[in-house]
């Protein structure tokens, strides 16, 4: 067993709060923080991608669509698609990202 915690994840090397929480051959997962008003970029990934909101609301940035996330909803993503996240509410919003590699 491998127990991790956000106080000993490393950081993710992007603009926001953002931890991986595992990794392994074949997923990433990262704990993800938005705080109000940050936003990630629409940006492509070479992995399909599951992304939960588990704090907060989040609205899902993809090319000119988009579609606000309420608790607890997850949505998966296919590889090398344009997508982004954005926090536009008055809380903070946490999403678990999981990659699948």
């Amino acid at each position: 067993m491998k127990l991790v915690s956000l106080s000993n994840a490393p950081r993710v090397q992007i603009h926001l709060e953002g931890y991986k929480i595992h990794s392994s051959s074949s997923l990433d997962v990262i704990h993800l923080c938005l705080q109000p008003g940050e936003d990630m970029p629409q940006h492509p990934n070479q992995a399909d991608v599951v992304a939960c909101l588990i704090k907060g609301e989040i609205t899902l940035n993809m090319g000119e669509s988009k579609t606000r996330l309420s608790l607890y909803d997850s949505v998966e993503i296919e590889k090398n698609v344009d997508r982004g996240f954005a926090n536009y509410g008055t809380e903070e919003a946490r999403l678990i990202i999981m990659k699948k590699l």
